[in-house]
């Protein structure tokens, strides 16, 4: 049975995607669509299946942007698993957090946010958390876009392996986003992070 969509990442073991519900059949007995990805496509020559099981209850729309896992039916075709819907945070301050319907995004930031879900997917705590600290835009967060999926719990595992220089961008982006307008759980997992990076730097000043 396909899993229910969830509606904000989290950490994860598996590998996880990137792709647009590319279309959705709403047959009365058994609806279903296709998610396409090109990284699973050069891989199986195909898109990726989803199940309208994972699309019931959620906003979906053709053309929305999705993260998911991936399995192989008994044909070895891969299906969609623990999909999350428009799964991009956004800025506070971005006109479109409130924009109907499914988001487009530029060419770049696909690239950065692929390049960042490569960084989680190997498990690279610390690449994932400076790139995102260093890539900036208007109106995405990647800042949330890694930490939602790293979790709080990892910060000092996290910010262990960042350089000097690294920490410092990091350190300064977070300050940064301090003073905008985040709800209140999203500044305590800031405040979070800032106090591991803390940390790091007492300990290597201990040293």
């Amino acid at each position: 049975a396909a899993a229910v969509p969830s509606t904000r990442p989290g950490p994860s073991e598996e590998k996880r995607y990137l792709g647009t519900l590319k279309s959705f059949s709403q047959e009365a007995v058994a609806g279903y669509g296709f998610i396409q990805c090109d990284e699973l496509f050069l891989l199986y020559n195909r898109d990726t299946f989803v199940d309208r099981a994972v699309l019931e209850g959620s906003t979906w729309r053709v053309g929305v942007l999705v993260e998911f896992s991936v399995s192989l039916n008994l044909k070895g075709q891969p299906q969609a698993r623990d999909v999350v819907w428009e799964p991009v945070a956004m800025l506070p301050s971005s006109a479109l957090a409130a924009q109907p319907g499914p988001r487009a995004f530029s060419a770049e930031v696909m690239k950065h946010l692929k390049e960042l879900i490569g960084w989680l997917n190997e498990k690279a705590k610390a690449s994932a958390l400076f790139r995102a600290a260093d890539f900036r835009d208007k109106d995405i967060d990647y800042m949330f876009f890694v930490l939602d999926r790293l979790g709080d719990d990892v910060a000092m595992d996290a910010v262990a392996g960042l350089s000097d220089t690294q920490r410092q961008v990091v350190l300064q982006r977070i300050a940064e986003m301090l003073n905008e307008r985040y709800a209140d759980e999203r500044c305590k997992s800031l405040t979070q992070w800032l106090k591991a990076l803390d940390c790091a730097t007492l300990n290597d000043t201990g040293r």
